[in-house]
């Protein structure tokens, strides 16, 4: 009986949100923003310094039943307004350099720009999770300017390493697969020993990195 009463909370939710008309458009908005912005961004680091920090980036949108998902695990009221304040990562942009310095410079560049507010910081390269996940998150506010207002659109910008996103790829899939179960513990044992061999091949490419650009 629970798990039918679950049942049709989530289907409620998800047809009101399909009934939500415009709601996902600003973010929209901002993910053509800040893909558009960042990729100048990268042009103009190529041509001005041969060499660009961003080695690829990718945007997403939160589809509706991660954000129903959410909604239920933060126990949202169910309007636009709340979930608008108290959800930041919809619109999401995840950027992938080749040193963990870049990760950083990246950082610097989005706090220097006036059309970016910088809201919250979760530094998870210094402060690894206890899986071994690493990865710079910011929650950031993007300018979105239209024919008769402009808007500021909250995006969650992920930054990190390709060996941090290779790992995070990895355990995606792990976690995937074993959806609503435990992971074996010899799983999560070799996992973090995966990230430490991450750790270790960033700090050889920091190492790479100062004797390619000081050259």
């Amino acid at each position: 009986m629970d798990i039918l009463k679950e049942k049709i909370k989530i289907e409620v939710i998800q047809k009101v949100i399909n009934n939500w008309r415009g709601f996902f458009l600003p973010y929209q908005m901002a993910l053509h923003e800040l893909e558009s912005d960042f990729k100048i961004i990268d042009l103009e680091w190529k041509i001005q310094h041969g060499y660009s920090p961003i080695e690829h980036m990718k945007i997403r949108m939160k589809t509706i039943k991660s954000l129903v998902e959410k909604i239920q695990k933060k126990e949202i009221h169910l309007t636009q307004e709340a979930v608008r304040n108290e959800i930041r990562d919809i619109a999401g942009v995840r950027i992938v350099t080749s040193f963990i310095e870049d990760v950083y410079i990246l950082k610097e560049h989005i706090e220097q720009r006036e059309d970016i507010r910088m809201i919250r910081v979760k530094d998870y390269i210094q402060d690894a999770k206890m899986s071994g996940y690493k990865s710079l998150h910011l929650i950031v506010e993007t300018q979105v300017i239209l024919s008769k207002e402009i808007l500021w659109v909250p995006a969650e910008i992920q930054i990190r390493t390709s060996a941090m996103d290779f790992w995070a790829s990895t355990e995606h899939k792990l976690n995937y697969k074993y959806q609503g179960e435990t992971i074996p513990e010899d799983a999560k044992k070799q996992l973090i020993e995966l990230a430490k061999a991450s750790s270790l091949m960033d700090k050889e490419m920091s190492r790479l990195r100062a004797k390619l650009l000081s050259n």
